[in-house]
């Protein structure tokens, strides 16, 4: 499949919210210009992917969850955009081989590896454990870690935050090579201090203000937050 549905659906979503947002985005001068690699990022919103790849030098493919795919119209837009399913009510065997042949061809694939939208104490920024399975896969696909830090994004459900034009903050970290040797829980440590350093970093170069942290869609909505529910099982 060609790259033509990958950037007409950043386009798509991107276009109509220029006027509004100010993007700030930085480090995309660390993406290796060829080769494999891992794209981990925590992830606030179903705004991220667009940002993410607004100014990112190669083409993403990303993991999504299964129902996303399956809206119509949309879903097979995003397929024909390298973007593939998870099924996080079991163990997806057929997304790791997909995950797995993708690296093995010599593309960037982004897994979020939180398994879903986390804000606050439910993030690994606020202090959530990460879930092992990414590690395991990155020992096993022996391939660099790039990690990214987004922050912003999730002030673009409530409408009224428009006329205040949010700001939007998205950062590539150094890269994190390969390490056969090192135990799944060394690597998953490895991928939560690079991205507390990133946001730690992005604060204070930024002065990220207390509004713009990661909030869920019903407190930006003002209605009360979400239930949380009991984690899928490990891929």
């Amino acid at each position: 499949m060609s790259n033509f549905f990958y950037y007409f659906c950043r386009e798509l979503f991107l276009l109509p919210l220029r006027p509004f947002v100010r993007v700030h985005i930085d480090g995309m001068e660390r993406i290796p210009a060829s080769g494999p690699a891992l794209l981990l990022c925590n992830h606030i919103s179903h705004f991220d992917p667009p940002y993410m790849t607004a100014k990112f030098p190669r083409v993403i493919h990303f993991m999504a969850d299964k129902p996303m795919l399956e809206i119509p119209v949309i879903g097979k837009m995003m397929q024909w955009g390298h973007v593939f399913p998870i099924d996080r009510t079991k163990n997806d065997r057929g997304a790791l081989r997909t995950v797995m042949a993708r690296l093995e061809a010599g593309h960037i694939v982004c897994i979020f590896p939180e398994r879903g939208i986390r804000h606050g104490k439910t993030s690994v920024l606020g202090g959530a454990a990460l879930p092992a399975g990414t590690a395991a896969l990155w020992k096993m696909m022996d391939v660099p870690v790039i990690p990214m830090v987004i922050i912003g994004t999730d002030q673009l459900y409530a409408l009224k935050n428009y006329p205040r034009f949010p700001r939007v903050f998205v950062r590539a970290g150094p890269m994190l090579p390969p390490d056969k040797k090192a135990s799944r829980e060394d690597l998953n440590d490895r991928i939560v201090v690079a991205w507390r350093k990133i946001f730690e970093t992005m604060k204070q170069d930024y002065a990220i203000l207390p509004h713009e942290f990661p909030q869920s869609a019903q407190k930006r909505w003002g209605k009360p937050e979400p239930v949380p529910v009991a984690d899928a099982p490990e891929n």
